[in-house]
């Protein structure tokens, strides 16, 4: 009868952790309140990225990265969204090209391990999405250890 009275929390238990797993991990703003100055082609855009979860974002800027051959890996990431009421430089790709863009991007950094297995994991990378989700583009930077 010992046993008997640890069961009823053991099921509490897992019964909110299913509840609390299975919650959705999207991102939701209000975007109720409208600004006139956005046009509706951007407002369409915002509500795309807003609708992305965090997964969803990691595993597009990731996939863009590998296909363009970098080696991706990273303990922390970083995800804000942003907006440029004109045409604004996002950022200069590896060919020195300016990237520019008007509307609401998201700006994911991965930041590599502490202590990489390899020494070209040790990169710290920044892509940028558009607000469709398609990548505009990004940047790397090495980490030197000290």
């Amino acid at each position: 009868m010992d046993n008997g009275k640890y069961v009823i929390p053991i099921i509490l238990f897992l019964v909110a952790f299913m509840v609390g797993c299975g919650a959705s991990s999207t991102l939701h703003l209000d975007v109720s309140n409208t600004n006139d100055d956005y046009s509706d082609e951007a407002h369409e855009g915002y509500s795309a990225i807003m609708s992305m979860t965090d997964l969803e974002i990691i595993k597009r800027a990731t996939d863009h990265l590998k296909d363009h051959g970098e080696k991706v890996a990273f303990e922390e990431t970083e995800i804000s969204i942003h907006h440029c009421d004109t045409e604004t430089v996002i950022c200069t790709d590896a060919q020195g090209n300016r990237i520019t863009y008007k509307g609401d991007y998201l700006k994911i950094t991965f930041y590599p391990p502490s202590k990489p297995s390899r020494p070209e994991y040790n990169k710290c990378f920044t892509v940028y999405l558009d607000q469709d989700g398609d990548v505009l583009g990004y940047t790397s930077q090495t980490i030197e250890d000290n």
